[in-house]
């Protein structure tokens, strides 16, 4: 089987993650993909982020209509950092028989090696990411030659998604709501229990 691995801090999660998972389902021959909460992101700071739980409550929220996606707390067990190499082999445990894809946005994507031991990754996964518009995406062609010299291997969607971040959907979470940019119930989920200052 072919498995995606989707990390990010979800701090919450919109509907930019869910449609680049859904286009992932629908263009890489992939059977399901694992949404994993971080519990201590080594590229970004953690300050502004609500507790794991809630996090990982409106993960679930946001993927249960879609059977294909599978949300996992594996990096709860992490001592640390949540280092993306660390994860892939826990994850090439769980299953060993299967192909691992990593799913980055194209920002990360451009800085991978300086990522921690990204050759380890090449070794475990096949990296799929997706330009944020249509200019970007001669950019990363360009990066995965660059990869494949470290033997990386990438698949690089077509289709942009919208470009949003959670910070966005953070600094107005009502505004977010109104623009369609989170799930209905995440953002119920949000305002019962008071998350980003909703209230």
């Amino acid at each position: 089987m072919n498995i995606a691995i989707f990390g990010g801090a979800f701090n919450p999660i919109h509907k930019a993650h869910t449609t680049l998972a859904e286009n992932v389902l629908k263009e890489c021959n992939v059977e399901k993909v694992i949404f994993i909460p971080t519990f201590i992101s080594p590229h970004k700071s953690m300050q502004y982020a609500v507790p794991f739980e809630h996090r990982v409550n409106m993960c679930k929220i946001a993927t249960k209509d879609n059977d294909n996606f599978i949300v996992s707390t594996l990096e709860e067990n992490f001592k640390g950092k949540s280092y993306t190499y660390r994860t892939l082999e826990e994850l090439k445990k769980l299953y060993p028989n299967d192909n691992l894809f990593l799913v980055t946005g194209a920002d990360m994507y451009l800085t991978f090696l300086q990522w921690k031991n990204p050759d380890e990754i090449f070794s475990l996964a096949t990296l799929i990411t997706c330009p944020r518009d249509d200019g970007d995406y001669n950019s990363l062609v360009e990066y995965s030659k660059v990869l494949e010299q470290h033997n990386g291997k990438s698949i690089i969607l077509k289709e942009p998604i919208m470009e949003l971040s959670s910070t966005i959907v953070r600094d107005d979470v009502n505004e977010a709501f109104k623009r369609d940019l989170i799930d209905k119930n995440v953002f119920e989920y949000i305002r019962n229990n008071q998350l980003y200052g909703v209230k």
